[in-house]
């Protein structure tokens, strides 16, 4: 690729050796020279890429400094409400489990109160049915053994009757047979 620098002593000879009269052979070589001036080169070209690389890279290393120093905020910010939140729920587990001990114990003083309490009716109530029935066998016992001195009377009064019956038939079956 051939170089647009140029020198511009050399181009003016050239052209004035063509036969160009010398001012106008400045003046082309002036109007060249301008124009060249703004066309891109190769080492234009490497030395603006070079320029806009080291800007990004820079740019970039900034951009990655507040984005760090940012996301280590956030991380900070995170962990300081992820602990009062932990806090706040160990507080809160904590009343929890308080309030749910002292409802039990509650419960369980009422539950054995009302247990000793029909243990204690129960009791009463089977003390006071085996009086009765202790005062009833008893008024059976009374009603059983006068029935039974009645039943002895009355066989010791038919057991009688029955051996005068007995001697009395005795007595006249002798006598029949005698006489």
């Amino acid at each position: 690729m051939p170089s647009t620098e140029f020198d511009t002593l050399a181009e003016t000879r050239e052209l004035r050796a063509a036969g160009i009269e010398a001012s106008h052979a400045e003046a082309i070589v002036s109007t060249v020279g301008r124009s060249v001036d703004g066309l891109l080169t190769e080492s234009r070209f490497e030395a603006a890429m070079a320029e806009q690389t080291a800007y990004l890279d820079k740019r970039l290393a900034e951009q990655s400094v507040g984005v760090e120093e940012r996301l280590g905020e956030q991380s900070t910010r995170l962990d300081k409400r992820l602990a009062e939140q932990r806090v706040y729920l160990d507080q809160r587990l904590t009343e929890q489990t308080a309030y749910l001990e002292n409802s039990l114990a509650e419960q369980r003083a009422y539950l054995e109160n009302s247990l000793a309490e029909q243990r204690a009716y129960l009791e009463k109530s089977l003390g006071e049915q085996r009086v009765h029935m202790e005062m009833r066998l008893g008024e059976h016992t009374v009603a059983i053994a006068e029935l039974k001195s009645e039943i002895y009377r009355y066989l010791w009064l038919h057991g009688s009757m029955i051996v005068l019956v007995l001697t009395s038939l005795y007595a006249m079956v002798e006598g029949w047979s005698r006489g």
